[in-house]
C-alpha cells in the first residue's frame, strides 16, 4: 500500500532520534505488511507505540471481500484471546476498589461450581490458568460435539456445563494449563459484583477508557458496525468465510478498532494509575510468574516482553511489548492465512535491532 497516514510522520523523529534514517525505517515495516497481504485479500491493520505516541498505523487488505470494503480504521475486528487482558484488567480493577478479593474462593460465586472440590479455588487461579477447570472446548468435543457449530452457544450454558463437572483436571496452583473456561466464569464473576450483564458492564468499562468502539459480542446475530468478516482459504487456494453462530465472551470475542487499541497502549506507556503498572506484572503470591493478567510474561527476541495472541478461525491478533524499550507493536487481522505473531516479530526485530540497551530489570 503506497499511501501513509499522517500520523506515521507526526511522531517520526521523537521514534527514531537514535540517527537511523526514518523513512527508510517506515519503508522497512510496509514492505514486511505488502509482502504478506494483497490488495483484493482479507486484511489487517498494524500499529506501534513508542515512548507514548502512536509513531505508526497502517491498515492494508479488505474487511469484507463480498462488498470490496476497505480494512480501515474503522474496521472493528475480532480479537479473541488478545482479549483476555480486558477482562482481567476488570477484575483486578474491581479488587483494588476492594469489591472483590483475589485469593476468595470461586464458589463465593458460583456456589455450583466444582462443589465437590474440597480445595480452594481462588480467582486469581482463573486469571494465570492455574485453577484447573476444563476447557469447555474440550468438554463439548467429549459429547460428540463441535463447539464452533452450537448456535446460540454462550457463557451462561458454559457454566453450566462447568457446574456438571464433579473433578478438576490438577489442584488448584499446582500446574499451568491454558483454559478458556477461567475467563467466561470471571466474566460470571463480574456479573455477580457489578450486578450488570458482562456486555454492558464491560462496554462502560471500555468507555471510561475512551475504547468508544470496543465491546464483546452480545447476540450472535447482532449487527456490529463495520464488522470485518473472517476468511481463510483452508489451502485451497479459495477465500471462504467462517460463520460465528455462538456468543460467549470474557474469553474472546471482543470486536475492536486498530484505533481503540493504540489509545489504550498509550496509556499504559503513559499512565501511572496502579491498575495499568499492576496490570503488566504477575499476580501476588501467583504459584507462576509467566503467565499474568491476561498476559503472557516471557522474554520475546531476547528481551522482556509482555504480549499475547489470539486466534479464532479467520480472525486473529498479537500484541506486543517491550516495557524497557516502550515500545508496543498491535496487529488485528480478518486474513486466516496470515500469522500476526510472526509478524510483529518481524517488525520488531527490524525496529530493536540497533537497541544495544543492557536489561536492567526483572517482573
Amino acid at each position: 500500500m503506497k499511501s501513509f497516514n499522517s500520523i506515521l510522520f507526526l511522531y517520526l523523529f521523537t521514534f527514531f532520534s537514535c540517527g537511523s534514517n526514518g523513512l527508510q525505517d517506515l519503508k522497512e515495516i510496509d514492505s514486511i505488511i505488502n509482502k504478506s497481504v494483497e490488495n483484493d485479500h482479507p486484511g489487517l491493520g498494524v500499529g506501534i507505540v513508542k515512548n507514548g505516541e502512536v509513531i505508526y498505523e497502517q491498515y492494508k487488505g479488505l474487511s469484507n471481500l463480498q462488498h470490496q470494503i476497505p480494512f480501515s480504521k474503522k474496521t472493528r475486528s475480532n480479537i479473541a484471546s488478545t482479549a483476555k487482558q480486558f477482562t482481567a484488567l476488570m477484575i483486578l480493577d474491581l479488587s483494588l476498589k476492594g469489591k472483590l478479593k483475589l485469593d476468595e474462593d470461586i464458589r463465593k460465586y458460583i456456589p455450583n461450581l466444582y462443589n465437590k472440590v474440597n480445595e480452594k479455588i481462588k480467582v486469581r487461579h482463573l486469571i494465570n490458568h492455574t485453577s484447573g477447570i476444563h476447557e469447555y472446548v474440550d468438554l463439548i468435543d467429549q459429547e460428540g460435539k463441535v463447539w464452533w457449530k452450537q448456535v446460540g452457544l454462550d457463557n451462561d450454558k458454559i457454566i453450566k456445563l462447568l457446574e456438571k463437572q464433579t473433578d478438576l483436571e490438577f489442584s488448584p496452583g499446582t500446574k499451568y494449563s491454558y483454559s478458556n473456561s477461567n475467563y467466561n466464569v470471571l466474566a460470571k464473576i463480574i456479573e455477580k459484583v457489578s450486578g450488570q450483564k458482562f456486555t454492558n458492564y464491560s462496554k462502560e468499562f471500555f468507555e471510561d477508557l475512551n475504547m468508544m468502539e470496543t465491546s464483546f459480542v452480545e447476540r450472535y446475530m447482532g449487527v456490529i458496525p463495520n464488522r470485518a468478516s473472517p476468511y481463510s482459504d483452508w489451502g485451497s487456494g479459495e477465500w471462504w468465510e467462517t460463520p460465528t453462530v455462538t456468543k460467549t465472551s470474557g474469553e474472546g470475542f471482543l470486536y475492536t478498532t486498530l484505533r481503540d487499541q493504540l489509545i489504550f497502549e498509550k496509556k499504559l506507556q503513559n499512565s501511572n494509575q496502579d491498575l495499568f503498572i499492576k496490570s503488566q506484572k504477575p499476580i501476588p503470591e501467583s504459584e507462576i510468574k509467566t503467565y499474568g493478567f491476561g498476559l503472557k510474561l516471557a522474554d520475546r527476541l531476547g528481551k522482556k516482553a509482555i504480549h499475547h495472541d489470539g486466534v479464532t478461525f479467520g480472525f486473529h491478533s498479537q500484541t506486543l511489548r517491550f516495557p524497557e524499550e516502550k515500545l508496543t507493536i498491535f496487529i488485528l487481522s480478518n486474513n486466516g492465512n496470515l500469522r500476526s505473531d510472526l509478524m510483529a516479530d518481524e517488525i520488531a526485530k527490524y525496529l530493536l535491532k540497533t537497541d544495544k540497551s543492557p536489561r536492567t530489570s526483572n517482573y
